[in-house]
């Protein structure tokens, strides 16, 4: 009996542990939005997608995703696909680490030292104060999907010393 009564439980506690969303009660509604980021007309695969709400209602989720190999992104709000209705200002941003090696005097073999940082997408982009990319969400259409061009490719240094 006692190990019924056990199983049982335990079978609840598993059921309501998995069949729970863990949606936040205030998530607005969702719509589905597909963002393409090229440069000069070529994918951009790895950049990071945010999409700031011009409407102060509306900040609470912010909608972020990476972009794939052919430079699109399934649009996230906490988790869920899907974005709130609303006007955006897209920020696009995608940085890499080089690795820096010097050569070891004893045994002429490279040795990783460190890295170096590089911002790969012009800066206006990633700003979302003067960032020209925008788009909005009007919920009427089953899905929401649009291409941005974000200029020349770039290979910048990002300053990390402070």
């Amino acid at each position: 009996m006692r190990i019924l009564f056990f199983t049982l439980i335990l079978s609840a506690v598993l059921f309501i542990g998995c069949t729970n969303s863990s949606e936040p009660s205030d998530l607005p509604k969702l719509y589905n939005c597909v963002i393409t980021i090229t440069q000069e007309g070529k994918p951009v695969s790895g950049a990071i997608i945010e999409l700031i709400a011009q409407d102060t209602n509306n900040t609470k989720y912010v909608p972020l995703q990476y972009t794939n190999v052919h430079g699109t992104a399934v649009m996230t709000t906490y988790g869920f696909t899907g974005v709130p209705a609303g006007k955006y200002k897209i920020v696009v941003s995608k940085n890499i680490e080089a690795e820096t090696t010097v050569k070891d005097q004893d045994t002429g073999e490279n040795i990783i030292v460190g890295g170096i940082k590089y911002q790969m997408i012009e800066p206006v982009y990633s700003n979302p104060e003067i960032t020209p990319l925008e788009i909005e969400i009007t919920g009427k259409e089953k899905k929401t999907e649009q291409t941005f061009d974000v200029g020349k490719e770039i290979k910048e240094m990002i300053n990390v010393a402070k």
